[in-house]
């Protein structure tokens, strides 16, 4: 039996082919950027990880209004905080109501977190709303400054394994 070279398939380009991307690396690099930022949270900011999301949805409440604005740069974000004046006193804030829908949390648990986070002048509360606190200036210096480097170094190890590559190329089925 005589072989066609039509049919003949390269052993290399076959292999090639069913190559799946990578996967185990990358997502090793995110675990370990997740147990960072967890124990950063906890150790830095010295606060629990579901008082830091009331945190966070309060800060994501200014950065929609701040971005319907105009964006900002890192500096600018920065310096916003720094003179921090209720820049949106006229619109709708975020309340405990809300936040609980949001992270799915007992409201009366987001209560005690709010009042907490207030204790630390991360938050102000009052009859309005919950807003950010003069002390988040601080957060944002020390601890969005460090998650941001060590976001960076995460996306230079997925770029240096082909990690990142794979994820941007990623189909929406796996």
């Amino acid at each position: 039996m005589s072989l066609n070279e039509k049919n003949v398939i390269e052993f290399k380009k076959a292999l090639k082919e069913e190559q799946l991307p990578n996967f185990s690396s990358g997502l090793y690099h995110w675990m370990m950027f997740l147990i960072n930022f967890y124990n950063r949270v906890k150790t830095n900011l010295k606060i629990d990880f579901d008082s830091f999301m009331v945190l966070q949805l309060v800060v994501s409440d200014y950065l929609y209004k701040t971005n319907k604005e105009g964006t900002k740069n890192y500096k600018e974000l920065g310096e916003s905080f720094k003179n921090f004046p209720d820049l949106f006193s006229d619109k709708r804030k975020v309340n405990i109501a809300s936040i609980a829908e949001v992270l799915n949390l007992p409201r009366e648990t987001v209560r005690r977190k709010v009042l907490h986070l207030q204790k630390l002048k991360l938050l102000d509360y009052n009859k309005k709303g919950i807003n950010i606190g003069p002390e988040y200036k601080t957060v944002f210096n020390e601890f969005v400054s460090g998650t941001v480097n060590n976001m960076s170094r995460l996306i230079k190890r997925w770029e240096s394994d082909g990690s990142l590559k794979d994820l941007l190329e990623l189909k929406k089925n796996l």
